[in-house]
């Protein structure tokens, strides 16, 4: 299966001269017109990348800019400008500068091919605190237990903060100290983000995968 990029970029000569390239490194590139039209694009489909055309971001009257910030600190993002007058195509990954010039090829294959696609979730959050015993197994609850919070809540998963070396993908537990049903909550780890990599809050992004009716009921009546 194909690498799937994002391409937020307006028609023109810009949006070709990416697209060209792009048909070299055998991804399949969707585009869109204006960064607005990230949050429909990335509930349809997952994708291992975005690449955002700076003037086509500068001139772009977003409806909701955090929205857009929040969603892009999600993927692999590499910010491109096109001159053919001056070096064609430079490529700046997010907080660089002008002169930290990336090639566009080396950040497909080195940053999005390795990615496991993503979309972004559809059912909104709400900050929550609970206190939770996260573990990576079951057995031996009590010794294995990391005593952390959730940060927030939605009714498909959670964001547990965390400074372990967790694994995307992999499976967690959680026993929410506030739920009366103390039943280990199963998970699946949809995101990592580790402690030192960004200027953000370590911790992991799961989904609920399993979970009692009176955990669900107790759960609902949170959000």
């Amino acid at each position: 299966m194909k690498t799937k990029i994002l391409l937020i970029a307006e028609a023109g000569l810009a949006r070709t001269a990416y697209i060209k390239v792009l048909q070299g490194l055998d991804v399949q590139v969707d585009c869109i017109s204006s960064p607005d039209g990230m949050t429909a694009a990335l509930t349809c489909v997952a994708y291992s990348g975005l690449l955002v055309d700076v003037p086509t971001m500068i001139r772009c009257d977003c409806e909701d800019k955090n929205r857009i910030t929040r969603i892009m600190d999600r993927f692999p993002v590499l910010r491109l400008m096109y001159n053919p007058h001056f070096g064609g195509i430079r490529g700046l990954a997010q907080g660089g500068t002008l002169r930290d010039n990336r090639d566009l090829g080396e950040f497909i294959l080195e940053e999005c091919v390795p990615f496991y696609p993503r979309s972004i979730r559809v059912a909104p959050r709400k900050e929550v605190i609970l206190n939770v015993l996260l573990l990576d197994t079951i057995c031996d609850a009590a010794l294995a237990a990391e005593r952390t919070v959730t940060v927030n809540l939605s009714e498909h998963g959670c964001f547990i903060y965390s400074v372990s070396d967790w694994q995307l993908l992999s499976s967690a537990w959680i026993v929410v100290n506030e739920f009366e049903d103390k039943t280990p909550i199963e998970l699946k780890i949809r995101w990592c983000g580790r402690w030192g990599e960004a200027m953000r809050m370590p911790g992991i992004g799961t989904s609920f995968e399993s979970m009692t009716p009176q955990q669900s009921t107790q759960l609902f009546s949170l959000l």
